[in-house]
């Protein structure tokens, strides 16, 4: 059945503290079964509500599970989204207190800028590079708020889709002209290979999920803006982080980023 609105804000109070505290809350998915992907969503928009009402600004979006493996991993029927913080961005080189997460893992990541307004229904691939202004290198780092990674569906999109902190790299690029499939990326985790993908691990290609993100939005009221940073999903598998670890992705094209932990 639907959730209580009460039962809603309760949720997102959680999540403000297991974020705030890293220490994280118990799944709760089992309490309420039967729930709909949409019915979930409703958590986010409240937790989201609440960090804007703390201060928070909000810079973009950010596109999650876009793999089968990740949908069938978290029971999913498509991939999701969560929204972006202008306070969880990072500067290509910076160093992040491990004590501030709970049991983070990296990503790297094709991310746009947006030069226009991308509203769905009916965006397509060619129309959604249209409105792009630049494309970056980026990392991601998610991390579960719930205890021990053991979140299915619900916890995963009232959790912001794992959203913890995101870094853009400096190196800019035109939206247009770009094989997105094909850019790989290299990640070295303490100077030995990580990972190695290509741009086709994201919904066969990063231009597929910023046309899929724009018209899943939609469907909730909501429309994406000039200006906004939009991380269109892992080209990697998740990588877990801890204190003395460091990281490089070198992407085709977009040059390399550097993030370490302390």
């Amino acid at each position: 059945m639907p959730l209580d609105p009460a039962i809603i804000q309760n949720l997102a109070e959680r999540y403000l503290v297991a974020e705030r505290d890293a220490t994280p809350m118990a799944p709760w998915h089992n309490d309420h079964p039967g729930l709909i992907e949409d019915e979930v969503y409703m958590v986010q928009a409240a937790l989201l509500r609440l960090r804007h009402e703390a201060g928070g600004t909000l810079a973009g979006w950010k596109a999650g599970a876009t793999n089968p493996g990740a949908q069938a991993a978290f029971g999913l029927t498509q991939a999701v989204y969560g929204r972006l913080l202008g306070e969880m961005r990072l500067a290509d080189g910076d160093a992040v207190p491990r004590a501030a997460l709970i049991h983070p893992r990296l990503e790297c990541e094709v991310a746009f800028v947006l030069g226009a307004d991308l509203g769905g229904p009916g965006v397509t691939p060619e129309l959604a590079l249209a409105a792009v202004e630049r494309v970056v290198a980026a990392f991601e780092i998610v991390d579960s708020r719930t205890t021990g990674w053991a979140a299915t569906m619900p916890e995963m999109i009232a959790d912001n889709v794992f959203q913890a902190r995101y870094l853009l790299s400096p190196t800019l690029l035109p939206g247009t002209g770009l094989d997105l499939a094909a850019i790989e990326v290299v990640l070295t985790k303490n100077g030995v290979e990580a990972a190695r993908a290509k741009g086709s691990n994201v919904l066969g290609s990063p231009a597929n999920a910023l046309a899929w993100l724009a018209n899943r939005v939609a469907e909730h009221g909501h429309r994406l803006r000039a200006g906004d940073i939009v991380l269109a999903g892992s080209l990697t598998p998740l990588v877990a982080c801890e204190s003395g670890d460091s990281f490089t992705a070198t992407f085709d094209h977009l040059g390399s980023i550097t993030i370490s932990f302390t």
